[in-house]
């Protein structure tokens, strides 16, 4: 029993003896610092990254904004191209040239015969079988077309000039062919007179008329028969320059209410292809009527490439 007594006393020491042990921290290599000696040799452990769940949806990415564009400016019509007006052009107030209907040229659908002169003075009519366009001017079967009104300032004033070229003149009307007409006085009426053949001109109130008996058609076919005024002088009748008669100007015209060209009354009608009518604010001499008449239809070969 003794013996047992002492064996269990050696085994309980030798136990504390092992137990001290297992609790004493092991020596560090001598050659480490204190921080490495600190490090474990553990590696970290890695925490896996969380998966989106399968059923999870794609974030979503902000709208991208479509690209402005500038926006596109209205197309700008051409510039009307350059020409030479081979007429006089001191005094020109208006100009409706046949065969260069508007400022880009001719144009054998417009219903606007565009004043070349710069002063708009346009002359709006319908296209219809009495007026349609042909390659050297409006070819009118006895129909009426309007002036602007702002020519009324011009033919009542105390000084002008009208000239009117036509071709292929056929007289329709049963007693007059009236060229130029103001309704309803016939304050300015240049007309032809069947009776006598005679071209006239007639101003109202003071009617004085230079005329010329049996001159009419002659005056007027494939010619420029022009009337000029000039109040305290004279007012004169032309054919290409060529002086037919004068009279005296009393007074201006006092003209109102409708101007025009042509006329759609059947007895005084007339058929006809106008090829220019000029107006200018000051009476022209014999010389410059003559060069006028002498350009008629050349403005197309005068404009510029």
């Amino acid at each position: 029993m003794k013996k047992f007594i002492i064996y269990l006393l050696a085994v309980v020491m030798i136990a504390s003896l092992a137990f001290g042990c297992a609790k004493t921290p092991a020596v560090q290599p001598a050659d480490k610092t204190p921080e490495e000696a600190a490090a474990t040799d553990v590696p970290a452990t890695e925490v896996p990254a969380t998966e989106v769940p399968a059923t999870a949806e794609p974030a979503t990415e902000a709208p991208t904004e479509a690209p402005t564009e500038a926006p596109t400016e209205a197309p700008t019509e051409e510039p009307a191209p350059e020409f030479t007006i081979p007429y006089v052009t001191d005094g020109l107030i208006a100009l409706f040239e046949g065969n260069y209907n508007t400022l880009r040229g001719q144009k054998l659908d417009t219903e606007v015969w565009e004043d070349l002169s710069g002063n708009q003075n346009d002359i709006d009519f319908t296209l219809d079988d009495t007026a349609e366009w042909t390659e050297k001017g409006l070819a009118i079967s006895a129909a009426k077309i309007e002036f602007p009104i702002e020519l009324f300032d011009l033919i009542n004033s105390e000084e002008f000039t009208v000239e009117y070229s036509v071709d292929d003149l056929v007289v329709t009307g049963a007693d007059f062919a009236t060229l130029l007409n103001v309704l309803p006085n016939d304050q300015f009426a240049l007309f032809i007179r069947n009776s006598n053949g005679a071209i006239e001109f007639k101003t109202s109130p003071s009617n004085t008329r230079p005329q010329k008996a049996g001159a009419g058609f002659d005056s007027v076919n494939n010619k420029t028969i022009a009337v000029t005024f000039k109040l305290g002088d004279k007012i004169c009748l032309y054919s290409n320059g060529e002086l037919l008669s004068e009279v005296n100007a009393k007074a201006t015209l006092s003209a109102a209410s409708t101007f025009f060209f042509g006329h759609n009354d059947p007895k005084k009608s007339y058929d006809a292809t106008v090829r220019s009518i000029r107006f200018y604010d000051r009476a022209l001499s014999a010389e410059e009527l003559a060069a006028n008449a002498a350009a008629v239809g050349t403005i197309g070969a005068a404009a510029s490439n």
